[in-house]
């Protein structure tokens, strides 16, 4: 297994032990030790990321001015977060300068910039940037915005905190902020939820709607914008979707939802070309997405304004906002539809894992059981001679 990464590093954040404006291509992270485990999830948040081992152990690197590592200093390799050593975690996610962790008994561990609440601790009685504390709080799922935390607890319950003046929290206009975790009412069972610069979308399984609040300037509600500018409570909303959502993904001020049968659907602003497509979308309306030459979609990963996506044929396409080579696609100009990221990979590499932050991105690699096989016979055959 291998860990690759690229797009922005100017705190360090791509783990390759350099701090730069950008990384153009896809960079192969040497000094990482995983103890002989796993990766099974990285998050990114504005400048830093944090890495998830099978066993449940974390790692981080990069920015650290609000103590978003969880560690005392910055780094710009994976270092073991060894102040949550001893503690299982089954789920990560990063805001832009906050963090959190789920545990195996599903209890949230907050950290990072408290600058509005988005830790959900009270503010008069916690500093603005804090060293990881547990809460008495459960989570199931949980997505993290620029300055806004959202979670799903077993029940499907959403509980939100944080800066609420645009309406991201969905607790009414009389809720601005908010610095302690309160349940969201008028939404279903939740199954999905996604944070937003300054929005919330989530999906209920059962009643296939999405469910939406927040910031709506760019329709990134899916509603006209000169009607419903900002919703202060969530709007139920029925796209005629009917089968299951494997993703719902949200960018600074766009919405993906990846549907069951591979479709892709897309929605929001796209100035950058980070909905995928050339074509004007129509404020309110969604387009859908395909790769060229009918490729099926494996995964997806959204940053702030870009996406990358892996096809099942092992390519990466990418598209969006490419100021620091973030599409990986070395060009001066935004990428305005999927493009395919150039990989110089041996024929027995596989793309196992995709990852993106607000600028940066990460692939996990895994070399195939074939590889293996050729190098058993070649030195079998080297014994006999």
């Amino acid at each position: 297994m291998s860990l690759w990464s690229w797009g922005a590093n100017s705190h360090g954040q791509l783990g390759l032990g350099i701090i730069n404006e950008q990384i153009e291509k896809p960079t192969k992270v040497e000094d990482i030790h995983l103890y002989e485990n796993k990766i099974k999830q990285i998050s990114c948040g504005g400048g830093h990321t944090l890495l998830l081992d099978d066993a449940g152990k974390l790692y981080c690197c990069g920015w650290n001015n609000k103590l978003q590592l969880a560690t005392q200093d910055e780094v710009n390799t994976f270092h073991r977060t060894w102040k949550l050593s001893g503690i299982t975690f089954t789920n990560i996610a990063c805001g832009w300068d906050f963090s959190c962790g789920v545990t195996d008994d599903h209890y949230l561990f907050v950290w990072g910039s408290n600058s509005h609440g988005q830790l959900g601790l009270p503010k008069e009685h916690f500093s603005e940037s804090m060293r990881p504390i547990r809460l008495e709080v459960k989570a199931n799922n949980v997505s993290m915005g620029l300055r806004h935390t959202a979670i799903v607890n077993s029940k499907g319950q959403v509980w939100t905190t944080g800066c609420g003046k645009h309406g991201q929290l969905g607790l009414g206009s009389n809720v601005l902020s908010s610095d302690r975790f309160q349940q969201v009412e008028g939404v279903g069972k939740i199954s999905h939820i996604a944070c937003g610069q300054n929005h919330t979308v989530a999906w209920c399984s059962d009643q296939k709607a999405l469910y939406v609040w927040g910031d709506n300037k760019f329709g990134q509600l899916l509603l006209c914008s000169e009607k419903y500018r900002k919703l202060y409570k969530p709007n139920k909303i029925d796209i005629d979707v009917k089968q299951q959502v494997r993703k719902l993904l949200s960018g600074w001020t766009n919405v993906l939802l990846w549907l069951e049968n591979g479709t892709m659907l897309t929605w929001g602003r796209n100035n950058l070309g980070q909905s995928g497509t050339e074509n004007v979308i129509p404020v309110g309306r969604f387009a859908q997405i395909s790769l060229p030459e009918g490729r099926e979609v494996k995964d997806i990963a959204l940053g702030s304004e870009h996406t990358i996506c892996l096809a099942t044929d092992n390519t990466i396409w990418a598209w969006g906002w490419n100021e620091h080579c973030n599409t990986g696609i070395k060009s001066e100009n935004n990428i305005l539809k999927p493009t395919l990221l150039p990989l110089d990979l041996n024929k027995n590499s596989i793309i196992t894992q995709i990852y993106s932050g607000s600028a940066h991105n990460f692939i996990v690699i895994e070399e195939s059981k074939i590889e293996d096989a050729d190098n058993n016979a070649n030195e079998l055959n080297s014994q006999e001679i």
